[in-house]
């Protein structure tokens, strides 16, 4: 009978580790499929609020790259004149 049980055992810890040897396998799969792609390409879209209530999201500049994200959203924050603008920000959008 003790040896049945540590039979079961031994099956029980091998179909686990083979579980989770598959499952680390799809995972790093995955990662490798994503970075296999290259970089990740962004468009900037630009919500302007009117006083009228009017909104409006603009896609101003599409194929960034996100090294050149944080400077083309700063240069997006400052580009635009306000005048029967209420508020407008920007905002990136994965492509």
């Amino acid at each position: 009978m003790l040896k049945l049980t540590s039979l079961k055992a031994k099956k029980n810890v091998l179909l686990l580790g083979a579980f989770v040897a598959a499952l680390a396998a799809g995972i790093a799969s995955q990662a490798s499929g994503v970075a296999a792609q290259g970089q990740r390409l962004w468009t900037i879209v630009v919500h302007f609020e009117y006083q009228d209530g009017f909104e409006l999201d603009y896609p101003l500049q599409s194929g960034i790259t996100t090294a050149e994200l944080p400077a083309a959203l700063g240069e997006c924050g400052r580009s635009h004149y306000t005048g029967s603008v209420v508020r407008y920000h920007c905002y990136p959008v994965q492509e």
